[in-house]
C-alpha cells in the first residue's frame, strides 16, 4: 500500500504533552481518505458526529481491548479544520497515574510517540465511485469504542499533536456547546449520505436542531444501505496490529531467509524498527513490562510468550515439510496416493471395469446386462512423528537455526517414510503384503513373480517379454487391461546393469536396435535390500497398485510446539497420519534375478 502523503508532521514541532497535568492533545481521526486494498475508505465527520461526540473514550495501547492495557482517557472531543481542507477529530488526553504511564510519558515528552489510531463499528455506509473508478466507502454514522497510541496508524494525520499546530481554518466546533450548521454544511452532509433532494430542501429550511434534522435525513435513506460493519481502522486483517497477522509476518520473514530470498511485504516491514521493537510489541500483547530492561532481556522475555512458540513452530514446519518434499525417496514415485476420513481401517471399493458387457444388440431390440465387479482392500493410517526440542538460549532471533532444525526433521520425516515404504513391499521374504483373497501380492499364482537369467545375452527379450505379459494381463471379466509397465525398480547395486540393457545404442542395422530403449525408466532405491530383487511397476496414475494413505485435511506434517514449564525450552512435537496399503497386484512384476550359465 502506497504511504498517503502527510498533511503536517507532528513530530516535527515542540509536543502538546503537559508533564504536570499529564495531559496531551490529539488528532483523533480525519475525513482524509484512507486507502483500504480493495476500497478508499472516508469517514464523514459532519455525518459521523451528527448525534454528538462520545464524552470520553477509554487510551489504550496498541488497540488492546483488555483493561490492563488501559493508559488514560479521551475527552473533549471536536472537529476542526486543517491544512488542505482536511476536517479533524480533537480531543484531550490524560494519562493515567499508573507507575508503568512513564515510559509513554517519557515518549510524550521526547516527542517519539505520534502515531495514534481510532476504532469504532459502522451503521451505515454509502458508496461512491471516485473520477478513476475506485470504489469509496463513506461511514455515515456509528460509534467510536476506543483511542490506542500506535505506531504506524492507519490515517497519516492521526497524531498527538503539537504545541505549534497551524490555527484552525474553521472555528473549532464544540460537542458540549453545539453550534447549528450553516445551510451550506448541511447540504455537503446530505450530499455526501445520498439525501434525496426534497428531503434535503425541506429540513434545510426547518427549526429543528441539528441531531433531529440529521435523525430524519438518515432515516428516508436507510432502505438503500447495507447491514452494518465493523470497522477497527489501524486494527484488522491487513496490519501489524493484528497478533494473528504479527505471527504470520514474523513466520514469513524467518522463512525467507531460510530459503535465502528477501522479505517482503508485512514480512519485511515487521523487523523494520529491530529486534527490540518486534519484542517489545509481543510482550505488550502479552501485558509484560519492558520498562528499563535491556534489548537482551526484552528480548529474552519475548521469547516466553505464548506468541513464540507459535512463531517457532510455524518456521520449522515450513522448513520441514520444503525438505521432506525434497528428500523424498525415490520409490516414492511408484506409489498412488489415497486419503481417508478417520483413524479406523476403510474398505476401498475397487472397480474393475472389464466385467462390463459391449456386445451386438439382440433381434429382440434389447442390449445384453452386465455388471462393474467391486472387490475391496483395506487401508488405514497410523500417527508417526516425534518430539524435538530447543533450549530457552532460542531467542527470537533465532530463526535460522529453527529452520535448518526444520530442515533436519523434514529429512528424518522423509527417511522414515522411505523406509516404511520399502518394508512394505519387500515383507513376508519380498512377497509382499495379504491381500483380501488371503494371497500375498506377489504370489507365483498370480503369475507375477519371473526369474531374470543374466546370462549376457538374451536379458532384453527376456524383459520385453515380461512388459509384454504384464499387458496382457486380464480383469476378471477376461479382458485384456493392457497397461505396459513403465518404471523398473532396482537396488542400487543392479542400477548399472539396468542402465546397460536399457541404453539406446546407434544402430547400423534393424537387427541392432535395443527394443528397451524408452520404454522404461529406472528407478534406483538404495535402501531395497537384495540387488538380486526388482520389480516392473505400471505408472500408479494409469493403474492402481501400492499406495501411501493420508488422513483427509492432514495429508502433510504438522508441528504443535510450546515452552516446557520445567526447562523453559521450546519443544516441537511432530505428527503425520500416514499409512500404506495395496489396491491391485497386477501392476507390479517381481523380477528375481539368476545367473546364466
Amino acid at each position: 500500500m502506497t504511504e498517503p502523503i502527510r498533511r503536517f508532521q507532528a513530530q516535527a514541532r515542540p509536543n502538546s504533552y503537559d508533564p504536570e497535568s499529564r495531559t496531551f492533545t490529539v488528532v483523533v481521526a480525519t475525513d482524509a481518505p484512507v486507502e483500504r486494498g480493495s476500497h478508499i475508505e472516508v469517514l464523514d465527520l459532519a455525518s459521523f458526529g451528527a448525534d454528538g461526540w462520545p464524552e470520553s473514550l477509554p487510551l489504550q495501547m496498541d488497540h488492546s481491548r483488555s483493561a490492563r492495557d488501559t493508559v488514560g482517557t479521551l475527552s473533549n472531543f471536536r472537529t476542526e479544520r486543517l491544512e488542505g481542507g482536511v476536517t479533524a477529530l480533537i480531543a484531550d488526553g490524560k494519562l493515567s497515574s499508573r507507575a508503568d504511564n512513564e515510559a509513554i510519558a517519557a515518549n510524550l515528552a521526547d516527542g517519539a510517540q505520534t502515531g495514534f489510531s481510532v476504532s469504532f463499528t459502522v451503521t451505515k455506509w454509502r458508496k461512491d465511485t471516485d473520477s478513476a473508478g475506485r470504489t469509496i466507502r463513506r461511514a455515515l454514522s456509528g460509534k467510536f469504542i476506543e483511542g490506542s497510541f500506535v505506531v504506524n496508524p492507519a490515517d497519516p494525520n492521526s497524531r498527538i499533536r503539537g504545541n505549534q499546530m497551524p490555527d484552525p481554518v474553521l472555528e473549532t466546533t464544540d460537542t458540549t456547546e453545539p453550534t447549528r450548521m450553516t445551510a451550506d454544511q448541511f447540504d455537503t452532509v446530505c450530499r455526501a449520505a445520498g439525501v434525496p433532494d426534497n428531503v434535503r430542501e425541506v429540513l434545510r429550511a426547518s427549526e429543528a436542531d441539528d441531531s433531529d434534522r440529521m435523525r430524519l435525513a438518515l432515516a428516508s435513506i436507510e432502505a438503500g444501505q447495507t447491514t452494518i460493519r465493523t470497522v477497527n481502522r489501524g486494527h484488522n486483517d491487513q496490519t501489524l496490529d493484528n497478533p494473528e497477522v504479527l505471527r504470520s509476518a514474523v513466520i514469513g520473514f524467518y522463512d525467507a531467509r531460510n530459503r535465502g530470498e528477501a522479505p517482503t511485504g508485512q514480512a519485511a516491514e515487521v523487523f523494520a524498527q529491530g529486534e527490540r521493537a518486534l519484542a517489545e510489541r509481543l510482550c505488550r500483547n502479552h501485558g509484560i513490562n519492558t520498562l528499563g530492561l535491556s534489548d537482551a532481556e526484552v528480548i529474552r522475555r519475548a521469547a516466553t510468550t505464548s506468541d513464540f512458540p507459535i512463531i517457532a513452530g510455524g518456521t520449522f514446519n515450513l522448513a520441514m515439510r520444503r525438505e521432506m518434499e525434497a528428500a523424498a525417496a525415490p520409490i516414492a514415485a511408484l506409489f498412488g496416493r489415497d486419503t481417508v476420513s478417520t483413524f479406523n481401517a476403510e474398505t476401498r471399493a475397487l472397480a474393475d471395469w472389464t466385467t462390463l458387457a459391449i456386445a451386438d444388440r439382440l433381434e429382440n431390440g434389447q442390449y445384453k446386462h452386465s455388471f462393474v465387479h467391486e472387490s475391496g482392500e483395506k487401508v488405514s493410517v497410523a500417527v508417526i512423528g516425534g518430539i524435538t526440542s530447543k533450549s530457552y538460549e532460542l531467542t527470537i532471533n533465532a530463526g535460522s537455526r529453527l529452520g535448518n532444525d526444520g530442515v533436519q526433521f523434514g529429512k528424518r520425516m522423509a527417511a522414515e517414510i522411505a523406509d516404511r515404504q520399502v518394508a512394505f513391499v519387500e515383507q513376508a521374504s519380498h512377497a509382499g503384503p495379504t491381500m483380501s483373497d488371503n494371497t500375498a501380492v506377489f504370489d507365483a499364482s498370480r503369475g507375477n513373480v519371473k526369474t531374470l537369467t543374466l546370462d549376457g545375452s538374451t536379458e532384453v527379450a527376456q524383459v520385453m517379454g515380461f512388459r509384454s505379459g504384464m499387458a496382457k494381463r486380464k480383469g476378471a471379466g477376461g479382458v485384456i487391461i493392457g497397461v505396459y509397465p513403465s518404471q523398473w525398480l532396482v537396488h542400487s547395486d543392479f542400477e548399472e546393469t539396468a542402465l546397460r540393457l536399457l541404453a539406446q545404442i546407434q544402430a547400423s542395422a534393424v537387427a541392432d536396435v535395443n527394443p528397451l530403449a524408452g520404454k522404461l525408466q529406472v528407478v534406483v532405491e538404495p535402501r531395497l535390500t537384495d540387488p538380486a530383487k526388482s520389480w516392473l511397476v505400471a505408472d500408479p496414475a494409469r493403474m492402481d497398485g501400492a499406495v501411501r494413505v493420508f488422513l483427509q485435511g492432514q495429508e502433510a506434517p504438522f508441528t504443535d510446539s510450546r515452552v516446557n514449564f520445567d526447562t523453559d525450552a521450546v519443544q516441537f512435537k511432530i505428527r503425520h497420519p500416514f499409512g500404506l496399503g495395496w489396491m491391485e497386484w497386477r501392476s507390479w512384476t517381481r523380477l528375481d534375478h539368476a545367473t546364466g550359465a
